[in-house]
């Protein structure tokens, strides 16, 4: 499209501006002064209507003809239609017309008002009469029984022309103001391009005989805008090669870090082209990074892993993590990929960057840990059940009523149990991480509310305790792939947290919703409460085993510490995620989203 100067680009805008603002004012002006008068014929008529009303009602009890003859004599004074109508609508009088020709009236906007107790009015155009008419409609009472309603009217021909003639007057200032606007809008149009087209001629010379000062201008005779933009202009030569020069120097800089850096790093373009692959990368891949460059990556890198979040990225524009293994010889190199969408300086994609963390060494030391607490919680479970078994047996009247000795065995009896539930939470977790069974981790397509329904019925005891109410809030229809005891034994201890950290007589909330974004479906499980809630500072290691926000007060509430560890790995587990949203004071919402392989039929 053919560009247009700076006039006709400030000349048609700012007379358009005008040309609207003068439009709306008209507009606005002519509205009120209608509305205004027509506001006063609707409470002259008011006006009419109550000095009659009464004895209007006293003669439709009395006398039908005595009533007609009234308003046609009414009527005539005050140069006014007046209209009486039954409660069921039929047209009893009317000072203009034969009651008996009318149609019934009820369908009437103002008889209907009136008919409901409110004063009805309406202007529109009367067949009978053939012009338009002001209506306004009065009930009738009679010992506060409603017998009808009381209707006057005028006609508006006469309000109409003088609107007109203002509507006339208006227009006509109208056009000598937009006239004035647009002399002065032109006038002032060419003040402003005058010198920038001259500023453009000069900077086309200076691009032909690469001249240093571009503008030569009358500073005093322009804007303080334009002239900025000259010296702006002048010194444009000389920041341009300063720039260059360190642009240069950065560039080899990044060039020297990106060599260096011990991530593994690698680019490719929107084709899965190699761009860059630093040393590290390469040196992993047994490769050189001159010789790869340019190359497909499938053709240099055999990991459908990896290809897979390289497509992924290019797909969704979007960031991408994943744990990958590559087999490396005999070994295996477990690696933390982090894939960025590369974006041109129009944020346009352009292809991925890659970012590989080796995590080998994590992932033996995470496999000890594990297998320690497997370890060792099977090895306690035999003497811990042994004494709670002694516990138990004492506390059934061994000890003949020693009220001392019971206290200090129901304390023993106490931390065995919390000793055994610590051991079933390691158990639980240990199970979660190894996948020890394909029945435990079964998945099927289920109903959400059941086991939503279920873990607030196992936690109902310890919230009535407390005086709290639990709200369940899941569409029935909404399912999703799961584990119907996993999923319940998370929402349970995510209920069993709030319970406990939750205030008396407080409400907690249990909700499911099915959401959609970017084309990729979630099912949330939330539960929120109106607790204590939980500092900043904590929240990015909530999830972790045994860590505590406040190791004092958890101890006296009885947790284990591994709830929430559990939740984390059950949600893993269904390839979903737990999230947490609190500040102190405020409560806590704990989300599970589960991904989106569900079904809402």
């Amino acid at each position: 499209m053919k560009n247009r100067r700076l006039l006709w680009h400030l000349f048609p805008a700012n007379l358009l501006i005008t040309l609207g603002a003068v439009l709306v004012l008209s507009w606005f002006g002519a509205t009120s002064v209608r509305d205004f008068y027509y506001d006063e014929m609707r409470r002259g008529l008011e006006s009419r209507g109550r000095i009659i009303e009464q004895h209007i009602a006293d003669l439709l009890l009395a006398s039908p003809v005595a009533l007609q003859n009234y308003c046609k004599q009414a009527g005539r004074k005050a140069a006014t239609r007046i209209t009486v109508v039954s409660a069921a609508g039929d047209v009893l009088a009317d000072s203009n017309e034969d009651p008996a020709k009318m149609e019934n009236h009820a369908g009437r906007s103002e008889i209907r008002s009136a008919m409901d107790g409110r004063i009805g009015s309406s202007t529109r155009f009367s067949p009978t009469l053939g012009e338009n008419m002001l209506y306004v409609a009065i009930p009738l009472y009679r010992e506060d029984r409603l017998i009808g309603a009381l209707r006057v009217s005028v006609s508006t021909v006469s309000l109409d022309n003088v609107l007109q003639s203002i509507r006339l007057r208006v227009l006509a200032v109208c056009f000598l103001v937009l006239l004035a606007a647009a002399i002065l809008t032109l006038f002032v149009s060419r003040r402003i391009s005058r010198p920038l087209e001259q500023m453009k001629h000069e900077a086309e010379q200076m691009a032909r005989e690469e001249k240093m000062k571009i503008m030569s201008v009358d500073y005093g005779s322009v804007s303080t805008e334009v002239a900025s933009l000259a010296v702006a202009l002048n010194r444009m030569a000389k920041i341009i090669n300063e720039r260059m020069r360190i642009i240069t120097l950065q560039r080899r800089e990044l060039e020297t870090v990106f060599a260096g850096m011990t991530e593994m790093i690698m680019a490719v373009d929107n084709e899965k082209r190699i761009l860059r692959i630093n040393r590290s990368a390469a040196a992993l891949f047994y490769l050189s990074p001159d010789d790869v460059q340019g190359k497909l990556l499938h053709g240099v890198i055999r990991n459908k892993d990896l290809h897979e979040i390289v497509d992924r990225v290019i797909a969704a524009g979007s960031q991408a993590k994943n744990d990958i293994v590559l087999h490396v010889g005999p070994d295996k190199v477990h690696l933390h990929t982090n894939a960025v969408p590369l974006q041109d300086e129009n944020r346009n994609p352009i292809g991925v960057l890659i970012v590989m963390n080796d995590t080998t060494q994590l992932h033996k030391l995470s496999n000890l840990r594990r297998d320690f607490v497997a370890n060792v919680s099977h090895e306690l479970k035999t003497p811990v059940t042994s004494i709670q078994g002694y516990v138990e047996t004492l506390l059934d009247g061994a000890l003949e009523h020693r009220e001392d000795a019971r206290r200090f065995l129901e304390i023993i009896a106490k931390q065995s149990s919390r000793l055994d539930a610590i051991i079933n939470d390691l158990l639980m977790l240990s199970r979660i991480e190894r996948k020890d069974g394909h029945d435990y981790f079964q998945l099927a397509l289920e109903p959400l509310k059941p086991v939503l329904e279920s873990a607030v019925m196992t936690c109902q005891p310890q919230a009535e305790e407390k005086g709290i109410a639990i709200d369940v809030d899941c569409p029935e229809e909404l399912k999703a792939r799961i584990n119907h005891n996993l999923l319940e034994q998370a929402v349970m201890n995510l209920l069993k947290n709030a319970v406990m950290y939750s205030p008396a007589k407080s409400r907690i909330k249990v909700s499911s919703r099915l959401s959609t974004s970017a084309g990729t479906k979630r099912v949330t499980i939330s539960v929120e409460d109106q607790g204590t809630g939980i500092a900043a500072e904590h929240l990015d290691r909530l999830f972790e085993r045994f860590y505590r926000c406040d190791k004092g007060r958890s101890k006296e509430l009885g947790g284990t510490g591994l709830g929430l560890s559990i939740v984390k790995h059950i949600a893993m587990a269904h390839g979903g995620s737990v999230s947490v949203k609190s500040s102190p004071g405020q409560g806590s919402v704990f989300t599970i989203s589960l991904p989106g392989n569900v079904d809402s039929r």
